[in-house]
C-alpha cells in the first residue's frame, strides 16, 4: 500500500507541474531621437489547446493581440506606434498547452514637447521616474552598496518603494542584484547633493600620525539624511553610515 501511495503521489505531482518557454522580438525605432514618447500601448491574446487540438496559430494570436492594442490605445492625429515588442509565451501542462502573446509599443509623435523633453508627463509617470521613497533614491541612479565587506557600484534599473534591482557590469558581463533601497547610496543625485551640501567622492579627512599610514575618509554615496563614508588605512577599508547636516 505505501508503494502504491508513492506512485500515486508521483503521478499527481507530474500532472500539476508545468514549464514555460518564452520568445521575444523587437523592432527598431523610426524616431532617431526626434520624437516625443507619449505613452505605451499594450495588447494581449491567448489560447489553450488540449492534446494539440484547439487553440489558434501563433500568427493569428499576434494579429489578435495587435488588434486589441489598436482598439485599447487608439492613435490621435500626428501619433504613431514605434518600438514594437512581441512576446510569445508557451506554458506546458501535461496534455495542455497555453499560448500567450503580448505586444507592447511606444506611442510617439513627431511634435517635440516643450523644453525638448523626450517623454511626456504621462509617460514619465508610467516609467516610474518619480516613484517616491523615504531614502531619496531614484530610478536610473548610479549607486553604491556594501555586500560581503566590499563596495559595489551599479545602476538602478527597476524599483518598488522598498526594493530595487541594481545592474552591475563585471568584465563585460551583466549581473543583477535585488537590494533593499535603504542599503543604496547615490553617486550622482543632484537633489541629495543639494540637501547634503556635498557630493560622492569628496574627501572629508586625511590624517596621519608618526609611523602610521595616513587615514583617508571619503564620501562613497548619499542617501536622504545620511551618507556612506569609507575609511581607508593600511590597505584596509571600513564603511560607516553617518547622518549629515548642512
Amino acid at each position: 500500500m505505501p508503494k502504491f501511495s508513492c506512485i500515486l503521489l508521483i503521478v499527481i505531482s507530474q500532472l500539476v507541474i508545468s514549464c514555460s518557454v518564452q520568445q521575444s522580438y523587437l523592432t527598431g525605432s523610426h524616431c532617431n531621437g526626434k520624437c516625443t514618447y507619449l505613452r505605451m500601448g499594450v495588447g494581449r491574446a491567448q489560447a489553450v489547446s488540449f492534446w494539440g487540438m484547439g487553440g489558434h496559430k501563433t500568427e493569428n494570436l499576434v494579429f489578435t493581440a495587435k488588434n486589441n492594442m489598436y482598439r485599447t490605445f487608439p492613435l490621435h492625429r500626428t501619433e504613431f506606434y514605434d518600438n514594437f515588442v512581441v512576446s510569445i509565451r508557451n506554458i506546458y501542462f501535461p496534455l495542455i498547452k497555453k499560448t500567450v502573446v503580448t505586444i507592447h509599443a511606444d506611442i510617439v509623435t513627431d511634435d517635440i514637447a516643450e523644453g525638448d523633453m523626450a517623454f511626456s508627463d504621462s509617460y514619465r509617470e508610467y516609467l516610474g521616474q518619480h516613484l517616491p521613497n523615504r531614502w531619496g533614491i531614484e530610478l536610473a541612479d548610479s549607486v553604491v552598496f556594501v555586500k560581503g565587506g566590499k563596495l559595489w557600484r551599479g545602476v538602478v534599473i527597476d524599483m518598488t518603494e522598498h526594493t530595487a534591482t541594481v545592474m552591475l557590469m563585471q568584465n563585460g558581463i551583466e549581473h543583477y542584484f535585488s537590494i533593499p533601497v535603504k542599503r543604496l547610496f547615490a553617486i550622482e543625485n543632484e537633489n541629495l547633493e543639494d540637501e547634503c551640501g556635498c557630493e560622492a567622492g569628496e574627501v572629508l579627512e586625511i590624517s596621519s600620525t608618526a609611523g602610521n599610514d595616513p587615514k583617508v575618509v571619503k564620501i562613497a554615496g548619499l542617501q536622504k539624511g545620511r551618507k556612506l563614508i569609507t575609511i581607508s588605512q593600511k590597505n584596509k577599508l571600513r564603511f560607516k553610515v553617518v547622518p549629515f547636516t548642512k
